[in-house]
């Protein structure tokens, strides 16, 4: 959408966003916890619930089916916010686990023993994860690998690196382009948004302020400065390296809200990972529109703020995770094409990656045409894990 047509209808959007509260703008959602499993269906017949506490304090959960078929699935979540108590994760879980009862399948999953943009821990509680359901019901005769957002990026890793510990791997929403793909994505927005309503935000794109109230500090003054000036938003939506996903204004500044939200309520947490070390680097970055002015974009390249990274910075991205395209097991990805917080580019990137190895054959991705990050059907889900299974089972990869 052109700038003087986004103009226009970012101003009745927001009179309509104004006038209904449904249709505000809200923060990144936060997986909703509780410290233990969420009770049963009266329907659900579970041969054995196991729960428990792993080390570092993990808190895991098993479901074994009284018509267990040997088949289990590990599932991992994704992102929680680093100051949300530790809990099993119950968005969209207990309908994917009874759905795989359903059908014989044994379901195991974890919380991570810390929040936040904790890659290894959660790897390697999905690791231990695996380890104490075979301690309690033996091997299993296939193990398969769902995740969400960044939990889709440990199944990634998982099917990656520990490809003989499993046969199938179904990742949703993911990060698959790698952890830096994602914080030049977040970095990119604030550091172009500040360029076009500066002071309006606590905090710069490498530094910020403890965030108590997102709403009033971060959701709410973006918002206003936007409705003040549509002109800066319009340009900001135009620019390559941004590209927020939308297909109306409504969602246009829907996705830039949550991308400043999860910016306020992560950098920190990465920053405490990374011993202070800034992950994005836009030094080098030459800003492109095909959009917009040229005499604008050549003010912004000459105007913006510039961040440098550091060479342990790009290590722990590397660690935390570059995917290597070493795909020797099926997976199947499945993302919206109008992800409001994880872009779709990122499928692109993870298919470059995997063809570079010379593993395509075991790649399949899946496009979803809406808008949201994550907030599939259970039908999706489910048809989309009973593809896979039936591409392990028979060697013969579904359609796109």
């Amino acid at each position: 959408m052109r700038p003087t047509r986004l103009r226009c209808a970012l101003l009745a959007t927001i009179a309509l966003i104004a006038a209904c509260s449904d249709q505000s703008p809200t923060a990144p959602p936060r997986a909703a916890l509780h410290s233990a499993p969420p009770a049963l269906s009266p329907s659900t017949a579970w041969r054995d619930v196991v729960t428990g506490t792993g080390q570092h304090g993990s808190l895991y959960a098993m479901y074994v089916p009284s018509n267990w078929t040997g088949d289990v699935v590990y599932y991992v979540h994704g992102f929680v916010a680093p100051a949300a108590p530790i809990g099993l994760p119950t968005d969209d879980v207990a309908d994917i686990r009874d759905a795989l009862g359903a059908l014989g399948v044994a379901v195991a999953y974890s919380s991570f023993s810390q929040n936040g943009y904790d890659f290894q821990d959660g790897l390697e509680t999905t690791v231990q994860l695996r380890e104490l359901f075979r301690h309690k019901f033996g091997q299993p005769h296939r193990s398969f690998l769902i995740g969400h957002s960044l939990g889709a990026q440990i199944v990634q890793a998982l099917a990656e690196r520990d490809q003989e510990q499993y046969d199938g791997a179904l990742a949703l929403c993911g990060v698959l382009g790698g952890t830096k793909l994602q914080v030049n994505y977040i970095g990119h927005v604030r550091t172009v948004f500040d360029f076009f309503y500066p002071g309006v935000l606590p905090g710069t794109t490498d530094e910020m302020p403890t965030i108590t109230d997102l709403n009033a500090q971060i959701i709410g003054p973006a918002f206003a400065a936007i409705q003040a000036d549509p002109n800066g938003f319009g340009a900001l939506v135009s620019i390559d390296q941004t590209m927020v996903a939308g297909r109306n204004a409504t969602e246009l500044v829907t996705t830039l809200l949550n991308v400043l939200g999860y910016h306020a309520l992560g950098l920190n947490d990465l920053l405490m990972r990374t011993h202070g070390n800034v992950l994005f680097d836009n030094t080098a970055t030459a800003y492109t529109s095909s959009a917009l002015p040229p005499d604008l974009m050549t003010a912004l390249n000459a105007g913006i703020t510039r961040y440098a990274s550091t060479d342990r910075a790009e290590e722990w991205l590397q660690e935390n995770y570059q995917p290597t395209g070493e795909l020797h097991i099926p997976m199947l990805t499945v993302h919206k094409r109008f992800d409001r917080l994880v872009p779709y580019r990122h499928e692109a990137a993870y298919q470059r990656i995997v063809a570079h190895r010379g593993n395509s054959n075991m790649l399949r991705q899946r496009t979803v045409e809406d808008y949201g990050h994550c907030e599939f059907e259970l039908a999706t889900t489910m048809s989309s894990y009973q593809d896979l299974v039936n591409w392990v089972t028979t060697g013969t990869p579904p359609a796109p």
